[in-house]
């Protein structure tokens, strides 16, 4: 007998649904699941960490209340000694802060963050907010567009998607900046 008539339209629904219940916890374990938070000691920056430029950097984040990854994030950089200014906000502000730093659509992700005359646009590793801080590259800031598994507060077990740190400047020209997971 084929499978389609084993199984009644209401099996088949019920199995949609433990799909997309599924799908949903799998999106949701990369926002929000396994987020260790590494102490201050636990891990090592560079050496530049002690310069008196990152020591004295406060990092000043624009989240909206909804994104937990954006909350693990902003752990993460407390984690490894940056000061936190954090500014949980409505999509709107966000958005204005996008927007003074003219920063392109296609180079934008959940959450912003303002350090020095920079601006730090999302899951960014705080080694590359260091090295930005430290060589003082004439840029507008550096990104990680989207929310690639892996990179700092969307870490999900092991897995580790390639992306880039890119810098922008005001015309939306990039470089990139650091790659990680390659």
């Amino acid at each position: 007998m084929p499978v389609r008539q084993l199984l009644s339209q209401r099996h088949v629904k019920s199995l949609s649904l433990i799909f997309l219940v599924g799908i949903l916890f799998a999106f949701m374990a990369g926002c929000l699941g396994q987020n260790k938070i590494a102490s201050p000691g636990s891990q090592t920056l560079p050496q530049a960490v002690a310069s008196d430029a990152v020591q004295a950097a406060q990092l000043v984040v624009y989240r909206t209340p909804t994104c937990g990854c954006c909350g693990v994030w902003v752990q993460r950089m407390q984690a490894q000694g940056f000061e936190i200014q954090d500014n949980v906000v409505e999509l709107e502000a966000v958005d204005e802060i996008k927007a003074q730093y003219e920063l392109p659509q296609n180079l934008q992700s959940c959450h912003s963050a303002v350090v020095g005359d920079y601006l730090v646009e999302g899951h960014v590793p705080a080694e590359d907010i260091v090295r930005l801080l430290t060589e003082k590259p004439d840029v507008a800031g550096i990104t990680v567009p989207g929310m690639p598994i892996g990179s700092p507060g969307m870490e999900s077990g092991d897995i580790v998607e390639p992306y880039a740190t890119l810098t922008f400047d005001a015309a939306g020209n990039t470089t990139v900046f650091q790659e990680h997971g390659v």
